[in-house]
Parts: structure tokens; sequence; C-alpha cells
């Protein structure tokens, strides 16, 4: 299953926003910058792939990866969010299992999941 095309960030502008104005917090594999957007009624992403990285087949494998990340985690990002995942010079080596976990604690402590919902007994 795809990620709807109107979930990313195409725009140069928008990226540039995010930089501005935004909030960046850097992992092992990933930076994440974050951006709050009331308008939103989703969230939106994009993606950055420096050719530092590798060749085209590895940077296309690492955002095959980081897009499969995020549409695993698609139901738990909290809408009104635009952010910006940016591969690291480490992210080529790493497996599929360890570029979870580190996308994942930095969406934890950005704040880009949604609460959890707590029940009154």
């Amino acid at each position: 299953m795809r990620l709807p095309s109107r979930l990313h960030l195409k725009e140069s502008r928008d990226f540039a926003c995010i930089k501005a104005n935004g909030r960046s917090q850097a992992g092992r594999y990933y930076v994440l910058a974050m951006l709050k957007v009331e308008t939103l009624t989703e969230f939106q992403f994009g993606l950055v792939t420096g050719k530092r990285l590798g060749n085209a087949v590895t940077r296309n494998r690492l955002r095959r990866q980081m897009r499969e990340i995020i549409r695993e985690h698609r139901a738990e990002i909290a809408p009104g969010w635009m952010f910006v995942t940016i591969a690291r010079w480490r992210a080529p080596e790493a497996d599929y299992a360890d570029l979870e976990e580190d996308w994942v604690r930095l969406a934890k402590r950005q704040g880009l999941f949604l609460k959890p919902v707590v029940s009154a007994p």
C-alpha cells in the first residue's frame, strides 16, 4: 500500500520553511526537522538523501525504507505536522530495524506521535 501523494512535500519553499521556522533533532541515522501547521488536516513529509550517501541505487533504497517506516507508523503520527527526514552518512550501513528504531525514537522525542489515550477507571 502506497502513501498518497498529498502527504508528500514537493515544493522547495516547504522544505525551506521547515528549516527556517521548525525545530530539528539529530539521531544516529536521521535528522528529523518538524514544523506545526494548524491548517493541515493530515501530516506532510519530505525525504532528503544527499549524494554523499552513495550512488543512486543506495539513495533510492534508503528513500524506500524511509517511506516504509513512515507508512507503518502513519496511524500514530499526529495531524498538523510537516516534517522532513534527512538521512545521515551512517544510514546506508544500517539495517532496516536500526533505521526504524532511530526514526521512531526521534519522532517520540519530538512529539510527532499522537498522545496515548488514557481511559478512566
